[in-house]
């Protein structure tokens, strides 16, 4: 099973297994996650480099003057 790195707003992140792209997604957007605080989710090649599977849109502060 492919191995996955979720990264959260803080910053931290952990590695998790799950059986696919979709998987990863769907497991870790349940309404018991912490949703909001998830910011990315990278997928482990066989050479150990992750690549994108999914992140969050960035989001806009705007500046007051």
């Amino acid at each position: 099973m492919p191995k996955y790195k979720v990264t959260l707003r803080d910053g931290s992140s952990s590695d998790r297994t799950f059986e696919s792209d979709f998987q990863a997604i769907n497991e870790t957007h349940r309404p018991t996650e912490s949703v909001a605080s998830i910011v990315r989710i990278d997928r482990y090649d066989d050479d150990g480099d992750p690549h994108g599977v999914w992140s969050a849109a960035p989001t806009r502060r705007t500046q007051r003057d």
